[in-house]
């Protein structure tokens, strides 16, 4: 069973991965404008929640809303995690975004 876990910062998505996806297994949310001085609280309690959904061996889906800077830091936080997969929205529904490895993007075309 896949577990979908929800960060919404800043804005809130919730209603929507609900409508289109179902309950999700974990949600960090922050719909208002958060300091800088907040992201490392942030990062932990999202961390804790993604790693605690990948600990079953389920795929987990992740879908984002917030700081780049900040889903920047939590991509590096979380690059060992290979059972997540990261959902964008777009045309009316959720997109599981494909993997792609360094080596996928130095071949020539």
């Amino acid at each position: 069973m896949t577990k979908i876990v929800v960060i919404e910062i800043g804005k809130s998505i919730i209603g929507s991965v609900i409508k289109h996806l179902g309950s999700p297994y974990a949600v960090v949310s922050y719909p208002r404008e958060v300091q800088m001085s907040e992201f490392k609280k942030i990062l932990k309690e999202a961390y804790e929640k993604i790693t605690d959904a990948c600990d079953t061996g389920e795929e987990v889906w992740i879908i984002l809303s917030g700081p780049l800077a900040l889903i920047f830091q939590l991509g590096q936080l979380l690059a060992d995690k290979k059972s997540i997969k990261i959902l964008q929205y777009y045309n009316g529904e959720y997109h599981i975004i494909p993997d792609i490895s360094k080596d996928e993007l130095m071949k020539k075309d």
